[in-house]
């Protein structure tokens, strides 16, 4: 696993030949630049420099600086936040929501937050932080998936039960600039589930 502690990045390491190692530095590279200076810091001469490669390499795998963009951020979602399946799913959704909170108090986590709020409609950045908020729902689906086949959980839509889980977090983390403890997740989480389970009046 490779740490960047100074950007708060940290990216688990893939095998795979020079050209896999290349484009992990490449990744690694963009991800950094984007938690230092913002989405608008990453050119190809700037990834290029800190990845310790050619402009032309990294052109040649990513011709669109957008497809980089996207697979930068879509590569530090998925070692980042994740929705453990210990068959207890109230522990498990208090780890979803400590990893979300540990994500957004990153500087890339922010930056990518920032830059969505600030975006135009049209902005790429505003679907590339779609992607990586549907790499979230992903995790947390499958989880929700095996609740309910369990008897867990009711039928419920993890995107509806994404918002209200998420939704503490991020006041907390981004506005308030305050840590989310573990005690405050396990009240967010028993709040929403205890209103998922609890019996029509």
């Amino acid at each position: 696993m490779a740490a960047h502690e100074e950007s708060g990045v940290t990216i688990r390491s893939r095998p795979g030949g020079r050209t896999a190692r290349v484009s992990e530095q490449v990744l690694t590279a963009t991800t950094e630049l984007i938690a230092q200076h913002g989405v608008a810091a990453v050119t190809y001469d700037a990834v290029a420099k800190l990845a310790g490669t050619s402009r032309a390499t990294v052109y040649r795998k990513w011709p669109e600086r957008d497809d980089l963009l996207k697979d930068a951020l879509m590569r530090f979602a998925e070692s980042s936040v994740s929705a453990p399946d210990t068959g207890d799913v109230r522990s498990d959704i208090v780890e979803f929501l400590c990893s979300i909170s540990d994500t957004l108090a990153t500087p890339i986590g922010r930056a990518i937050v920032n830059a969505s709020i600030v975006a135009d409609a049209d902005d790429p950045i505003r679907q590339l932080s779609n992607d990586v908020l549907q790499a979230r729902l992903g995790a947390l689906q499958h989880r929700i998936d095996t609740a309910v086949e369990s008897g867990e959980l009711p039928p419920v839509d993890a995107s509806f039960l994404n918002t209200m889980l998420a939704a503490p977090v991020y006041l907390l983390v981004m506005r308030d600039r305050r840590p989310l403890t573990r005690e405050l997740a396990r009240r967010i989480a028993h709040t929403v589930l205890h209103g998922l389970t609890a019996p029509a009046p």
